[in-house]
């Protein structure tokens, strides 16, 4: 009977460790692009590397509206999307699929700012992804986005066209700054033309408005110049995407 127990006891106790290796194997599980990884965890490839995200953040799921930027993201359970660009005067609305997540560390704790917000990382899954799209700032606990006026909507609306100036294959650019440079006027020069920054605006303007220098041009790669009275800003190359908007701000 003493040996029974034993025999029962040395099994229990292995049988012990190895459920406790186990579980201490996968708490130690360190997590990298390029390996492979199960959901909720994906990578997006943002500002050219790649960035290791979760997309567990119910708060999320569903659709956001922005009015003052013309455009509408849908942001699914599987770390996919689409963020739907609403037409305006200069441009023809449009739909792009994407993938997205907020920012992990190795051992998937997500990533915060001193403020408390996530980093929610948007990656292009056809064409090139507007820059100031790519990374933005959520706070789960208020459902509250920064930088950009995004709301909680039942759905994003049907785009059928629209852009009386960009058809064909043209796309719209726009030239803005966000601080007073105390140097008047602004010129930018693109393709020959040239357009006036008057002003700054405390936020990202949408194409067409009065705030920024706009142009409307078929789509290709540009090289762009701009000056003031104190300031020269050299010759930079841009690419414009045909029936979308890209945004430039001088800083």
């Amino acid at each position: 009977m003493r040996k029974l127990i034993t025999i029962f006891c040395v099994v229990f106790v292995l049988f012990g460790c190895e459920k406790q290796d186990a579980a201490n194997s996968q708490e130690d599980k360190v997590l990298t692009c390029g390996s492979s990884l199960v959901a909720p965890f994906q990578c997006i490839s943002a500002a050219g590397k790649s960035t290791l995200t979760t997309t567990k953040i119910p708060e999320l799921h569903g659709y956001w509206n922005s009015d003052s930027y013309d455009f509408c993201v849908n942001y699914k359970s599987d770390g996919t999307g689409t963020i739907t660009y609403k037409p305006s005067a200069f441009t023809k609305g449009s739909t792009q699929k994407i993938k997205w997540g907020a920012m992990v560390n190795s051992k998937g704790e997500l990533l915060l700012s001193n403020s408390g917000t996530l980093y929610i990382a948007h990656e292009s899954l056809e064409g090139s992804l507007d820059p100031q799209i790519a990374l933005l700032s959520f706070k789960q606990s208020t459902k509250q986005w920064f930088g950009f006026d995004l709301k909680s909507v039942s759905s994003c609306p049907t785009v059928t066209g629209g852009g009386s100036t960009a058809t064909g294959g043209n796309g719209n650019v726009i030239f803005y700054t966000k601080s007073d440079l105390s140097c008047g006027n602004i010129t930018v020069m693109i393709s020959n033309q040239s357009g006036t920054i008057s002003r700054f605006i405390n936020g990202i303007p949408a194409c067409g408005d009065n705030t920024g220098a706009n142009f409307s041009l078929p789509a290709g790669n540009y090289t762009f110049s701009a000056e003031c009275s104190k300031f020269k800003w050299p010759a930079t190359p841009i690419t414009i995407t045909a029936g979308q908007c890209f945004k430039m701000e001088l800083t």
